[in-house]
């Protein structure tokens, strides 16, 4: 199989040209409007407002990236799923699998480790919350892709060093970053690794195995936004409307 993506060199004015030109400007406009709510409330506790603020922002540097690397002009242009590969049974096992580890993974086990503290469902803003986070997750994934896949790996030795650099990136994002300032408290000590062990890992293992044989990278994106979907729900994410919540830091990161 050839390169999947194939960075864009200069604006060509397709659809995801001019998006990301919004995006751009949606992020300055943003990133002034934290500045000055930043200061309305104290540091160290869980802002919801201050909390969607950045996750959008750091949603608008996934796509900035996802369009400077040929990922976002894939997801646009490329048909979700290749001619004859609905009638492939490896195409489908694999699909199923995936499916399957979806519904373990982020329905059942990765629930069953977290924590609400009373936090109330909100069901619509909290999916959509899910859906934003999780394709621009994928995207991120399919950023380290495209990079790593410039060298001219096989697909494989691609996918095992995308693998590698996403556990490595994701410690230090998640623990030490998303789970303070973006997340409100939610994670168990003592299921902590199983999450990751039993959830995370063989979703991420499959979809990369699937990415690797058959490169639907909307199908990538898809999952990833409909396992993110299951996480915000059932982690209880406050709307933007919320009031601030408890002390964050990287003691209620790690969890109770």
């Amino acid at each position: 199989m050839t390169a999947t993506f194939d960075p864009p060199r200069i604006f060509a004015g397709g659809a995801e040209d001019w998006f990301v030109l919004g995006v751009l400007l949606l992020a300055s406009v943003l990133a002034q409007v934290f500045l000055i709510l930043r200061n309305r409330h104290p540091d160290n506790v869980h802002s919801p407002p201050l909390a969607w603020l950045r996750a959008t922002l750091y949603f608008c540097v996934i796509l900035v990236l996802s369009w400077a690397t040929g990922v976002l002009k894939v997801l646009v242009h490329r048909p979700c799923v290749e001619p004859g590969q609905q009638s492939d049974p490896l195409w489908l096992g694999l699909t199923v699998l995936w499916a399957a580890a979806t519904v373990w993974g982020y329905v059942y086990w990765w629930p069953r480790g977290t924590l609400t503290h009373g936090r109330r469902l909100y069901l619509v803003p909290q999916v959509l919350f899910g859906l934003a986070w999780g394709f621009c997750s994928a995207q991120l994934t399919l950023v380290l892709w495209a990079l790593v896949e410039d060298f001219g790996f096989a697909r494989w030795i691609t996918a095992v060093l995308v693998f590698f650099l996403l556990s490595g990136y994701g410690q230090i994002y998640q623990s030490g970053w998303w789970d303070i300032h973006v997340s409100p408290p939610h994670n168990i000590r003592a299921t902590n690794a199983k999450k990751v062990l039993f959830a995370h890992l063989p979703f991420l293992a499959v979809g990369l195995t699937h990415f690797t044989l058959f490169g639907n990278a909307l199908v990538f994106a898809g999952f990833h936004a409909i396992a993110l979907a299951c996480s915000a729900v059932a982690m209880r994410f406050p709307p933007f409307w919320e009031q601030d919540g408890p002390v964050v830091n990287r003691e209620t990161a790690i969890g109770v």
